[in-house]
Formats: C-alpha cells, structure tokens, sequence
C-alpha cells in the first residue's frame, strides 16, 4: 500500500509540474491569445504523449504476463524454479522461458526467486524502470516539444525579430540558417527576415515529418514491448539530425533546380520502363535564383521526406561534398527481394500491417519468430502462430516457388515436407545383396524432390551467372537429372536442421503430448 501512494503522488507530483511549466511558459510571453495554441499542444504532444506510452507499457506488461501464466497452466508448461534449478532444463521450454523473462527482465527480483504478476505494481511509475524511461525521454520531449510549438506558431510572432513578439525576440537567425549569406541580404532587413524565416519552415517542416516517424517508431516499441531508453534517444536524435540535414540541403540548393531535374528524370525513366512515350523536352519556367521570393513548392515535401528518412540525406550531403565513399554492391539486389507475408495461408493485407508490430515485415521474419512470443504480443491465437511460423520456414528453404508448387501437393508447412521424405516407417527386410523395392512412399519423395530441383527464373539467371549447373547431377544431354530418394532425403535433412526448426519442433511436440495421443485421429 506504502508502495502505490508513493508512486500516485510521484505521478501527480510530475503532472503538476508540467502544468506549471507550461502555465508560466505563457505567462513568460505575455499571454497571448495566439499563442494558446501552440502551447498546450507542445504539452499534450510532446510532453504528455511519452508519459502515456510509459503508463500504457506498464499495462501492456501486467496484461501479457497474465496471458503467459494462463498459456502456462493450459499447456503445462514447466517453469525453472530453485527447487529444481539442477534438472528443470530437461523439461522446461527454452522458447516458453524467453516469453516470460522478456517481460520481467528489467523487475527488481530478488536472486533465486521465480518471477510471478504478484512481483508486479499495479500502477505506473513504481518501478525504477519506469522513472529511468522518462528520464532518458526528457531530451526527446525538450526537442518535441520546442518543435511543435515552433510548428504551430503564428507566422506574424516569428517572422518580427523585435520586442514586441514573442518568437521572434529570442527566436534570431542563426550561423547555421543564414552564415555566409551575401552581405546585400544581410543588411537588407526584409530579405534577412524572409530568408529567416524561409529555414525556419524547412526546419517546420522536416520536424513533422521526423515526429510522425517517432511517434510510429515509439508505439511499434510499446506494441512488442520493447520501449527501452534508447529508443527514446534514438527517436531524439532522428529529429535532431532531419532537422539540420533538411536546412543544410535547403542552404544548398534553396531553389530546389537539382532536386526537380533529378525528379523530371525519374518520371521519365518510369515511362521509358514501363513503355509509355516520353515527354518532349521544354524549356523549363524559370526558377530564380532568388531565395527571397519564398520557399518552393517541391520543398514542403522535401523537408517532410527527409523527416522519414535522414540516412538517404546524410548519404546524399556526403556525396555532393566531394567525399569518395565504398559503393554499394547493388548487382544482384534484383534476386534478393522479399518475400511478402501474404503468401502464407491465413495472411491477408490487414494482418499482415498488424504483423509489422511485432517487427515482422517478410516471411523469413515470420519464419524466425518465437510462435509463443507472437502468440502473447499480438491477438492470434497459438495453433494460428504455430501454423504461419511452419509455413513460413518451408517457404524460406525452398523458395516461394516452390513452395506454391508443394501446396499443389498437400505440402504446406515445414513438418509436412519432414514427414512426406522421411516418414518414421520401418524399412521392411532386404537380402543381402539386393535393393530395396520402390514403394508408394518412393514416389511421392522423388515427385518431392524433383520440385525442390525446379529452377524459378531467379534460380537459372544465378547458376548461369555463377557456372554451377556442373555441380549438380545433370543427364547426357545436359539437362538436369532427377534426385533419387537418398537425394532427396539429404536436400531435406539440410534444410530442415536449422534452431528455429527445431525450436518449433519442440513447442509442437509438448503441445501435441499434453493434447494426448488419443485425440491424434477420430
């Protein structure tokens, strides 16, 4: 009880603080009406918002753990306890004890405790964890916050630089917007407001586009339960890094001629591809090269771009600086596509946006996952995650080619494949000397392996490329022999000896032992 007033006054205690701080902030600017505006949105957004994503982790935790106790006890999954610490590793479920120590990993346990939901506070902010969160969040919310309320400001308040309004007296041109200028701008007083004010859109602007991305990034962290302090840093210098790379750029090229030539010949190069006549070449309108008649069109999306994707910029800023980079090997990213997730039974486009939650954008992600992790963390029931994590291995080892072609044939999950070539049959009896007799099992491993050998047009183009058609059995005329069934049971042993095979094996068998033997067939 001591603990839960403690933490419902630390709670209060912070929420009035932000209350007062945002109450003497417009009080400190005179009180403007203008300006209301932009004030309480930079608390709601960029202060009230990150201690929300920390209440609703704590939620989330409390919400989960029960779920992995009630999995617990429907399957009998056996917990590592000091009792029988020596011994319970032969019956505990590695994959099981993972789910459940990622959601107690950063509890204050005492050593030799097993973790239980009675370890955990029923309300936020009682927990170290917690307070370190908002701690290492309070550089993000500083820069949100100035850039939200920068964002929505009134244009008259930051474009006077004197007393009288409230942005533009403190709110002055800085080296970085506008050092080096020419000095007929310089002691131009409106030119030097207007291009003044021209980055300070660009900054805006890049800004918004920057928080929409963190806020995506921080609520995809508290969906998998993975918001940690770094990746509110990380979410801080995203911002921080948008914003000076989209005024940089823009200082450069504040016209936006090269970016519009390099977008006119994008377009182009799609109509050439794609068969559509091209474009007559015209004299183009001119641009000026006078930054004061304002900020280009092309730029408000531009400087929102950047907010998404500042590496591309960063990259971009090196190369026009003359620096010589390693180049990037991009040959071959023509065979290296993804495969999309809604090649997998069961997996349409709305499930699949709700899979990218749980940082699972493709089907060899899904063929990686923890089925019990996916299980807890997203709203698909086990039997559902077991059966796309198997079907997404089989598409994994053999292709989404092949793996179409397999369904064609009752194939459809990684254990299907295991069971159809090595089936645990015993062999009947051979005489010495002699060759076990073809059975109708035979048949189905080489029709099996005479698919797992089908070349796509990926396949071909890189064995041309590569001269490998020698490695492979191949009959007198050159074409490609079919696999024998010992073949065929090699190809398969390799492609299924893998530890995220063999983890769902496991999670299988114990599932399918406590469902019992009798409920195997009708």
């Amino acid at each position: 009880m001591h603990q839960t007033v403690k933490g419902a006054l630390g709670i209060l205690i912070f929420f009035l603080a932000l209350l007062l701080a945002a109450l003497a902030l417009q009080a400190s600017i005179g009180g403007k009406r203008q300006l209301y505006l932009a004030i309480w949105a930079m608390v709601f957004l960029a202060l009230i918002t990150p201690i929300t994503l920390i209440a609703i982790r704590h939620q989330i935790r409390l919400n989960r753990i029960k779920l992995i106790e009630l999995f617990a006890r429907s399957f009998q999954f056996v917990g590592v306890t000091p009792e029988t610490r020596g011994a319970a590793y032969t019956d505990a479920n590695v994959s099981f004890e993972f789910v459940k120590g990622k959601y107690f990993a950063d509890l204050d346990m005492k050593d030799g405790n097993e973790p239980a939901l009675s370890d955990v506070p029923r309300f936020p902010m009682m927990l170290h964890a917690d307070w370190m969160l908002l701690i290492c969040a309070l550089p993000y919310m500083v820069l949100a916050g100035f850039g939200v309320f920068l964002l929505l400001a009134p244009l008259v308040e930051v474009i006077n630089l004197d007393s009288r309004h409230a942005v533009g007296s403190w709110l002055w041109p800085s080296i970085l917007g506008l050092g080096g200028s020419d000095l007929r701008i310089i002691t131009n007083s409106d030119a030097f407001r207007v291009l003044h004010v021209n980055v300070v859109t660009v900054a805006a602007v890049a800004f918004s586009g920057a928080f929409v991305y963190t806020l995506r990034l921080l609520l995809r962290a508290v969906a998998v339960f993975d918001l940690s302090p770094i990746t509110f840093l990380r979410a801080f210098a995203h911002i921080l890094l948008s914003m000076l790379l989209a005024v940089v750029i823009y200082r450069v090229f504040p016209t936006g001629e090269e970016i519009i030539g390099f977008a006119a010949g994008a377009a182009d190069a799609v109509r050439q591809v794609s068969g559509a006549p091209s474009i007559p070449a015209t004299s183009p309108p001119p641009l000026g090269t006078d930054p004061t008649l304002g900020v280009r069109s092309i730029w408000l999306i531009v400087a929102f771009a950047l907010g998404f994707v500042p590496d591309a910029a960063l990259q971009y800023v090196l190369q026009k600086s003359g620096f010589t980079f390693k180049e990037r090997y991009n040959e071959l990213e023509s065979h290296t596509k993804q495969v999309p997730l809604t090649i997998i039974d069961g997996i349409d486009s709305f499930i699949a946006f709700r899979l990218e939650e749980a940082n699972i954008f493709d089907v060899q992600n899904l063929a990686a996952a923890n089925p019990i992790m996916l299980h807890i963390e997203s709203p698909y029931g086990i039997y559902q995650t077991i059966d796309w994590v198997a079907q997404a291995q089989l598409c994994t080892v053999t292709g989404p080619d092949r793996f179409l072609l397999l369904k064609t044939m009752n194939i459809r999950t990684i254990f299907d494949l295991e069971r159809a070539v090595m089936p645990h049959v015993p062999d009947p009896p051979v005489p010495p000397g002699s060759s076990p007799p073809p059975t109708a099992a035979d048949d189905v491993i080489l029709a099996i392996g005479e698919v797992l050998v089908q070349d796509s047009n990926r396949d071909k183009t890189m064995r041309d490329r590569m001269l490998l058609g020698q490695a492979i059995s191949a009959g007198r005329n050159g074409a490609r022999a079919k696999p024998s069934v010992v073949e065929t049971q090699h190809m398969v042993a390799t492609m299924i000896d893998d530890l995220h095979v063999h983890r769902l094996r496991q999670i299988w068998k114990h599932i399918a032992e406590k469902l019992g033997v009798k409920n195997a067939r009708l």
